[in-house]
């Protein structure tokens, strides 16, 4: 299933960079991710964009995902979903939560992340 909406070049330029930012190399994978991880939120009015929205912004999901993202955009308040994925896109900040198992130290930890990156 895919799922595709409009931006204008400004904001695809600032989604191109925000995906970057958060260390991807595809826009579409980082929409994806901040659509289906980003918590409810209350979605701020925005400046408005100066353009058409003439460039088509897509990825694919599962039927899951699709159910998964439409609820986070009902929690957030959101009427559409084009509003909800440009908002998200625009703004939603990829976090990651690294933990360090009980029975090793940080440095264990590098170390196996260190030894599996050498091995793939």
């Amino acid at each position: 299933m895919n799922i595709n909406f409009k931006v204008t070049p400004s904001q695809k330029e600032t989604i191109d960079l925000r995906a970057s930012e958060n260390g991807f190399d595809d826009s579409s994978a980082y929409v994806k991710v901040v659509a289906l991880k980003t918590q409810a939120f209350t979605l701020t009015p925005t400046s408005a964009s100066i353009g058409e929205a003439s460039i088509e912004v897509g990825f694919n999901v599962t039927e899951l995902q699709k159910i998964k993202i439409e609820e986070n955009m009902k929690e957030s308040g959101c009427e559409n979903l084009t509003s909800y994925l440009i908002y998200v896109a625009l703004h939603a900040v990829v976090t990651a939560v690294v933990e360090i198992r009980s029975t090793g130290n940080f440095d264990d930890m590098l170390a196996r992340i260190a030894k599996a990156k050498s091995n793939g």
